[in-house]
């Protein structure tokens, strides 16, 4: 929704129900008659619209605005007797119930049909990935083959030698780049089995090691008391582990270290893993997931939607949480 369609919607509705109270106030005598009860109902009007167009925050802010706009009625019957006192306090109970439950209604469909529309934006993307990796991958085979080829041809003292030499690593890069392609377009097949997730975790850290020590960054690793052995496909966790934690190590300044937290909570086995990096903006958080959307300079944004795809397929979910001092929380959520 626009700004401007954004504004016109809020204009409506405040105005609508400006023109009920006024109506209300104008047209009526201090006498509970019929014409109370015509107007408390059309304040049902700018609600339902609200709770349509903007969810619960926009339904809770006109039924908190409808309330305080029918105070003064109350207090105009305030010696009527009970039974009046109580349809009033009832009908405004009734407008924030209402609210409630249409704003939630309504924000539950709107996440539905985003969840639906993500689902089939990646389904086309990955189509289109497939293609494009599938054409792409017998040329670069063909480059790699040649280049190492000459390299072995060429001297160390070669002029060529050094030219070859980024021919070859920037086709390793683009056939690691299609073998990332290719990964996010397949469908994922799961071969689970019962896992200790602390060792897993450790073995995870014994790959990514000497690479956040060639950094200068530490890592440490928390067992929050007993974690239970999970159902899951150890390879493809290890896969989405490594890569949160090599993109930590990548994020975290020298001298500084990378957490990884496991705990068994209510909602299944956590893990976390922390970075102390300079982090991204709020509204950013969610493109992070999002195909090809990269921070780094030589990164295919590939990385963290394939993991969030092996997360989902394990019935979990990845989130990304800012820290509150600095850096970022990647969150895995698995059920036990």
């Amino acid at each position: 929704m626009s700004a401007a369609e954004t504004k016109a919607r809020t204009g409506i509705i405040a105005a609508t129900t400006g023109l009920i109270a006024l109506a209300q106030y104008v047209c009526v005598s201090d006498h509970f008659d019929y014409p109370h009860f015509v107007f408390h109902a059309l304040f049902f009007m700018p609600l339902i619209l609200a709770a349509f167009w903007f969810g619960l925050r926009g339904a809770l802010a006109t039924s908190l605005a409808i309330t305080l706009l029918n105070i003064p009625e109350i207090l105009l019957h305030f010696q009527h007797p009970s039974i009046l006192r109580f349809e009033l306090l009832l009908q405004i109970i009734l407008y924030n119930v209402v609210a409630v439950s249409l704003g939630v209604l309504k924000d539950r469909e709107a996440r539905r049909q985003k969840r639906v529309i993500e689902t089939e934006n990646l389904a086309a993307m990955g189509r289109a990935i497939a293609g494009v990796a599938h054409d792409m991958k017998t040329p670069l085979i063909a480059i790699g083959g040649f280049s190492r080829l000459l390299q072995r041809r060429c001297g160390l003292d070669d002029p060529c030698r050094e030219k070859v030499d980024i021919i070859l690593r920037e086709s390793q890069r683009l056939e690691k780049m299609v073998a990332d392609m290719l990964d996010f377009s397949r469908p994922l097949s799961l071969s689970r089995s019962e896992e200790d997730v602390a060792r897993l975790i450790e073995e995870c850290l014994a790959v990514v090691r000497e690479a956040a020590r060639s950094k200068g960054v530490d890592l440490r690793f928390d067992a929050g008391g007993d974690i239970p052995p999970v159902s899951l496909d150890a390879a493809r966790i290890k896969q989405v582990i490594i890569n949160l934690v090599m993109n930590a190590v990548q994020a975290t300044p020298e001298g500084d270290e990378v957490r990884i937290l496991g705990r068994r909570r209510e909602e299944g086995l956590v893990i976390d893993v922390c970075d102390k990096g300079c982090g991204i903006p709020p509204e950013k958080m969610e493109e992070v997931f999002t195909p090809f959307f990269t921070t780094k300079r030589d990164g295919t944004g590939l990385g963290l939607p394939i993991a969030r795809k092996i997360v989902e397929a394990h019935q979990g979910k990845i989130e990304v949480l800012s820290n509150p001092e600095k850096g970022l929380t990647f969150r895995i959520t698995l059920p036990t």
